[in-house]
C-alpha cells in the first residue's frame, strides 16, 4: 500500500456517503481493485485512480446486502433456492438495483455504460432475464430517469423479441421486486 493524498481520501469519503449512511466498517484506499468484501466487518477496497462508478456501485452493494427492504427487491426467497430462473433473476435484479442506486446520485455514470443488447437464453424467460441483467435502462427507469430509460430500451426495437421484452420491462420496472417478477415470468412463459 502507498500513501494517498487528503484529496483522494476526501473524494472516497464523499462517494461513500452519497447513497446514505454506509454500512461499511473499513475502507482501504490503494487496493488492486475496487470491491466490497462483505462479512461481519464490511471492508471496501478502493483502487487508484478512484473510479467513481465502481466505488458507488460497491457502496450500493453494501446497502443491498444489509437493508431488508433492498434485500426484498433482489433476493430470491429460500424456497426458490434450487430454481435456476429464480437465481438468474436475483442476479439480474441485484445488478439493476445497484445501477438504480448509482443513477439516483449520478445518472450519467450509469448512462455511460449503456450497451442495449439482447442476451439469448435457452427459453424466452431466460432471454428476458438475461437481457434485463445487462439493460441499464431498467435501472434508469427505477431511479426516476424515465425519458433516458425509454430512449435506451427502444434501441432494442429491431430485435424479434422486443415486444415481449418491452412488456416484461414495463412490468419489472413497475413492480421492482423479485417475487412479483418471478411469478409474472412463470405465468407468461413458465
Amino acid at each position: 500500500m502507498r500513501e494517498v493524498g487528503g484529496d483522494v481520501v476526501t473524494l472516497v469519503k464523499q462517494l461513500i456517503e452519497l447513497i446514505g449512511p454506509p454500512p461499511i466498517d473499513v475502507v482501504v484506499i490503494g487496493a488492486e481493485e475496487t470491491r466490497l468484501e462483505p462479512g461481519e466487518v464490511q471492508v471496501l477496497k478502493v483502487a487508484l485512480p478512484v473510479d467513481r462508478y465502481a466505488v458507488l456501485r460497491e457502496v450500493a452493494f453494501s446497502h443491498a446486502l444489509t437493508d431488508p427492504q433492498l434485500l426484498e427487491i433482489w433476493a430470491a426467497p429460500p424456497e426458490l433456492a434450487a430454481d435456476q430462473l429464480a437465481n438468474e433473476l436475483s442476479i439480474a435484479l441485484l445488478k439493476r438495483l445497484l445501477d438504480a442506486m448509482v443513477a439516483k446520485v449520478d445518472a450519467q455514470l450509469v448512462m455511460e455504460r449503456a450497451r442495449p443488447e439482447v442476451v439469448e437464453g435457452d427459453t424466452l424467460a431466460y432471454t428476458l432475464v438475461r437481457t434485463l441483467a445487462v439493460d441499464v435502462s431498467a435501472s434508469l427507469a427505477v431511479a426516476g430517469r424515465t425519458s433516458e430509460a425509454l430512449q435506451l430500451v427502444t434501441k432494442l426495437a429491431g430485435h424479434p423479441i422486443y415486444e415481449k421484452y418491452r412488456s416484461f420491462w414495463d412490468f419489472a420496472v413497475a413492480n421492482f421486486k423479485h417475487l412479483p417478477i418471478y411469478n409474472w415470468l412463470l405465468l407468461m412463459y413458465g
